[in-house]
């Protein structure tokens, strides 16, 4: 059993070209059983199989895909890399807000709690 790692190049295609950015389909047979495998754009899957199904070949041709082999010391690096340590708390951005301030001036005040300051309203009067 050999194990590659195909990635999906779709995203380094032309850009007027038709498969520019589409998912490439990857049938294999697996026990009896038929699977899809789907990639997107700069995706990468290890597949470990007896030899390369015949749609591999066939998106390998037309430049959709990259295979390359690995050995299984790789592989083991690859997984180990992809796992994560240890769970880390979510870092939470403080976010600070200027408080805009009123001031406020006390006036005084007549004891009945009416303000003492006259309201200062103007008429216009008009004369024909």
């Amino acid at each position: 059993m050999n194990t590659y790692k195909i990635t999906n190049v779709t995203n380094l295609v032309g850009k007027r070209d038709p498969k520019f950015n589409s998912i490439a389909n990857i049938e294999y047979i697996d026990n009896r059983t038929r699977k899809t495998i789907t990639l997107k754009p700069s995706e990468s899957v290890f597949l470990t199989v007896q030899s390369l199904p015949l749609s591999v070949h066939r998106l390998r041709i037309k430049k959709l895909i990259d295979i390359v082999e690995v050995s299984p010391a790789e592989l083991q690096k690859s997984m180990d890399v992809g796992k994560p340590k240890a769970p880390q708390k979510p870092k939470v951005a403080k976010k600070t807000v200027a408080v805009k301030e009123t001031i406020v001036v006390d006036e005084p005040v007549d004891e009945e709690g009416v303000d003492e300051k006259k309201s200062t309203t103007r008429k216009k009067s008009t004369d024909k």
